[in-house]
């Protein structure tokens, strides 16, 4: 998945042209789902712009899946994500991130990578949608984390993007970066790395860095910010 915060339209498609690329290979996942290579379980994106709140899921890959991203305007927040689903039951256009949910302060879209145990998770029901309840719950992100990372499996790595309703309040995307394997493989997989790109800056998971998925214009790459919440507000 990325993230993404800025004022270039081609920042987003070259990062989008990157995961496209990093979900049809990413060598990688084979250390949390041995023999897969490919996060072909659906995906989707949030849009914030001038022009335009745009929301997609879909169950196809996004390497198979033909749309046009939408014209964007003026300021840019934005989530991708491309699944891979560690259980094929759950699968179809309602399991893709970004989920969507609403109270009377905000509107909060939320992707999750990784994975956390809940009991009496109702059927038909993932695992991040749970944490997404968590967060709305609570009243933000930062105050569920606690919880959150108690029920952690293997990663928490999120990225939200909050919409106040107060009318000239700015939208808020954060990322929160945390895993608890130690594998060397895992810590591969589970690592995210933040970087500037010509218009503004942008967080990605571990195989978008790879030279095959040709983000060429992500300079500045470090490893994200572990274990803390981190406003990608450029």
């Amino acid at each position: 998945m990325f993230g993404y915060c800025g004022n270039l339209e081609s920042d987003v498609h070259e990062l989008y042209s990157g995961l496209r690329q990093a979900c049809a290979n990413d060598p990688s996942l084979q250390a949390v789902a041995p023999g897969c290579s490919a996060h072909c379980h659906g995906w989707g994106y949030v849009i914030q712009a001038d022009n335009g709140l745009f929301h997609y899921r879909t169950a196809r890959s996004i390497y198979e899946d033909k749309i046009v991203l939408p014209k964007l305007e003026g300021p840019i927040r934005a989530i991708f994500h491309g699944r891979y689903a560690s259980n094929e039951k759950l699968m179809g256009h309602i399991f893709s991130h970004p989920f969507v949910a609403a109270d009377d302060a905000k509107v909060t879209f939320f992707a999750h990578n990784g994975g956390v145990s809940v009991d009496d998770l109702p059927e038909r029901k993932v695992d991040s949608e749970w944490a997404m309840e968590q967060a709305i719950a609570a009243g933000d992100l930062a105050k569920a984390l606690p919880k959150l990372k108690e029920h952690t499996r293997s990663a928490l790595n999120l990225l939200v993007l909050t919409i106040d309703r107060k009318k000239g309040n700015p939208a808020l995307l954060e990322y929160f970066h945390y895993f608890k394997p130690k594998e060397p493989g895992k810590v591969e997989y589970y690592t995210m790395f933040e970087g500037k790109m010509p218009g503004g800056r942008a967080l990605i998971s571990s195989t978008m860095k790879l030279s095959e998925a040709k983000v060429t214009s992500l300079k500045d790459i470090r490893p994200a910010t572990f274990d803390k919440l981190i406003s990608l507000e450029s």
